[in-house]
């Protein structure tokens, strides 16, 4: 399979957030909580560019990096491995078991 899977809204992503202080960044987990409002993959809409991942925290990043390839809505998909940015920033690390995007 050429690319990575596909990342939807439930998927998960890991980081780190800097936005306690006077507390050090401090790891965590987040899930993806906004997609595409038409287009689903294993009944999940697909994530994007500008799509929003929120941290255990309740801080958020948001996706800035995508497939040059495939874009959905007009946005390039997000995939395991594209970063998010903001109070939480970190990597996407879980998507579709079936699509892959380049």
């Amino acid at each position: 399979m050429l690319g990575n899977p596909i990342s939807r809204i439930t998927d998960v992503g890991v980081g780190i957030c800097c936005c306690h202080p006077p507390i050090p960044c401090i790891g965590m987990v987040g899930v993806l909580i906004t997609g595409a409002d038409k287009t689903n993959v294993e009944n999940q809409p697909i994530s994007r560019i500008g799509d929003i991942m929120i941290g255990s925290c309740g801080h958020i990043g948001i996706i800035n990096t995508g497939s040059l390839t495939i874009n959905v809505e007009n946005s390039p998909t997000a995939r395991v491995g594209d970063s998010f940015v903001g109070c939480f920033s970190g990597v996407i690390i879980t998507g579709s078991d079936t699509i892959n995007a380049g």
